[in-house]
């Protein structure tokens, strides 16, 4: 709660969904508890002029204070807007980078079995998105009612010695659906991942009032993009989750973070910095590299010393730019 300039009493909110014409979609709350109150509203003129860049205009997840419409009790002004505490951005080559959500206290990174197919390279992309953001992350492995045990089996290999926990849900059978509701709960959660991993149908089996739009996948294996906008939803167990649209290409900020800092990225990659032969080492071909030499000897996983090079050489390759 909060007193406008003119003493008007202003009420808690969370952007949900931004509409169309600068409409945003403001759930009312107390804390994080929704009151079931959901008003149409419009920024303060005076707020308009400082937004500044794209990536610091209102958001889905941002908190900020309204002032409802006396005569229409379904609108509202916004004359707040309350500091952020995280970020999940990502850029997009050849087009302005994109800020997704806001204040949000974990990723979830959504992939599958098969249908589409499973991609480590592309799941570590996800995962360092969120590492940038500096939030938790988590990866539910969806579908393995399709998987033999190979999926699976690898991610199950890679991530939960990094310390990040993996869920192996399907829609088909319930597996797994507890465990997500679980992760979820209390939480400010968004999930993401490629079109047809299966986002939406996850969270329509979570919470069936949610009819979120779910499509088949396509013959060649990329889903249809079902889910056009992110938007916050509330949560039976509690907190919010963002179900966002199908992202095909994740790049990394360059303004966030560079190729030298890339590592920061990588936690399980520290260990061996400062130890390689020469000072400036890209652990990618110098001799006396003593991170390569931990691939070689399996004490790093070969796939995240792979998405690692991909994204250094993409840095790279932008700052020569």
């Amino acid at each position: 709660m909060g007193v406008s300039e003119r003493g008007d009493e202003l009420r808690d909110g969370l952007v949900v969904s931004s509409g169309r014409g600068g409409d945003y979609e403001v759930a009312l709350c107390t804390g994080l508890a929704a009151t079931g109150e959901v008003v149409s509203c419009r920024l303060r003129g005076r707020l308009k002029t400082t937004a500044g860049d794209r990536l610091t205009h209102l958001a889905v997840g941002d908190r900020v204070r309204v002032l409802p419409s006396a005569e229409e009790p379904e609108r509202g002004r916004i004359e707040e807007v309350l500091p952020r505490r995280s970020e999940l951005s990502r850029g997009r080559p050849g087009k302005p980078p994109q800020l997704i959500v806001v204040n949000i206290d974990q990723v979830v990174v959504v992939t599958s079995c098969a249908e589409p197919e499973l991609s480590l390279h592309r799941l570590d992309r996800f995962l360092a998105l969120a590492a940038m953001a500096e939030v938790s992350a988590a990866v539910v492995l969806n579908k393995v009612d399709l998987d033999e045990g190979a999926a699976r089996d690898a991610v199950e290999a890679v991530y939960p010695p990094l310390g990040i926990t993996v869920i192996a849900t399907s829609c088909a059978s319930g597996t797994g659906l507890d465990a997500l509701d679980a992760l979820l709960a209390g939480r400010v959660s968004v999930v993401v991942g490629v079109s047809g991993a299966g986002k939406s149908s996850l969270l329509n089996a979570l919470n069936p009032g949610y009819a979120l739009r779910t499509g088949e996948v396509m013959a060649i294996g990329k889903g249809r993009h079902t889910t056009t906008t992110t938007r916050l939803l509330p949560l039976d167990s509690g907190g919010w989750v963002a179900d966002t649209p199908g992202i095909k290409t994740v790049a990394l900020l360059a303004s966030r973070v560079d190729a030298a800092g890339l590592w920061t990225l990588f936690p399980e990659l520290a260990p061996w910095f400062g130890e390689c032969q020469f000072g400036d080492c890209s652990h990618r071909h110098e001799p006396g590299c003593a991170v390569r030499r931990a691939v070689a000897d399996r004490a790093l996983v070969a796939s995240r010393y792979e998405s690692y090079v991909r994204l250094f050489d993409e840095l790279q390759a932008g700052e020569a730019g």
